[in-house]
């Protein structure tokens, strides 16, 4: 299937650049919980290993990672590990396109994680308490990241906000300057929610011209969108197409947002 080697290229895409509305809270009538798939994160006491972004982390980064692409994840596995259980079940078609966009994600993490492109976490705020199954949301990154040595991770200001706190940005700011990233890669969801304010505000520092949101990476949320709209969207996917996608974030960003392109050729 197409998808299936989406990562690859992505990652591709990473390597050869030269340099770099509301909250998440997304009611739906159901007929499957979506929730029921926690069991594939076991109850784990295991701590956290994704190293959390500080002012040094800037040093401990290589020459040969510094003046490439930064990739943002906005509060990855959301959709299941950040919903309370009473509004956690979907009809069918929108189960399954939410299990697409979270292997998805989760794919695109581990693969990035091997490769030593810089990769930042942006994790809901108070993840250990706000969490519907914390021990599993840290078997979850735990597994994703792997023993991935450029991931880092900072939590947004609240768990159904993208925005960060400004000692958190400033330190992210410091980074991305030392760093010498010159363009910022931003996926994870929701799109035009908690993923749309953490662009606006990394913009407004960065400036807009060196920020994109990636539509392969970027999940849309079941609640701003119809059953028809979710098969359309599914369907598109499940064929490596993600028009449907870039035009929700259009849609939902007032056509204020850059998109990056979607990769033609691998030496784009």
């Amino acid at each position: 299937m197409r998808s299936n080697r989406l990562v690859p290229v992505l990652i591709a895409v990473l390597g050869s650049l030269a340099v770099l509305a509301a909250g998440c809270v997304a009611t739906d009538i159901s007929a499957k919980p979506f929730n029921e798939i926690l069991y594939r994160y076991p109850n784990s006491e295991e701590p956290l290993r994704v190293r959390k972004l500080t002012a040094a982390s800037a040093a401990d980064v290589p020459p040969a990672l510094q003046g490439k692409a930064v990739t943002f994840i906005v509060h990855p596995a959301y959709s299941l590990f950040f919903r309370e259980e009473r509004r956690s079940t979907y009809t069918e078609v929108k189960y399954d396109l939410l299990k697409f966009q979270l292997d998805n994600e989760a794919r695109f993490i581990s693969e990035i994680a091997k490769t030593d492109n810089l990769l930042i976490l942006i994790l809901p705020g108070n993840f250990q308490k706000e969490s519907i199954a914390p021990l599993s949301y840290t078997y979850y990154l735990n597994a994703a990241t792997g023993t991935g040595a450029s991931v880092y991770y900072l939590t947004s200001r609240t768990w159904s906000s993208g925005s960060l706190a400004m000692d958190s940005m400033a330190t992210l700011y410091g980074f991305l300057k030392n760093v010498g990233a010159t363009r910022i890669l931003i996926g994870g969801g929701y799109i035009g929610r908690c993923q749309r304010e953490f662009y606006d505000q990394v913009t407004a520092y960065v400036g807009r011209v060196n920020a994109y949101i990636v539509p392969e990476l970027s999940s849309v949320s079941p609640d701003d969108i119809s059953e028809r709209e979710s098969m359309e969207i599914l369907t598109s996917l499940r064929q490596g197409d993600y028009t449907p996608v870039r035009k929700i974030i259009e849609k939902m960003s007032q056509g204020a947002a850059n998109l990056l392109p979607p990769p033609a050729a691998p030496e784009i």
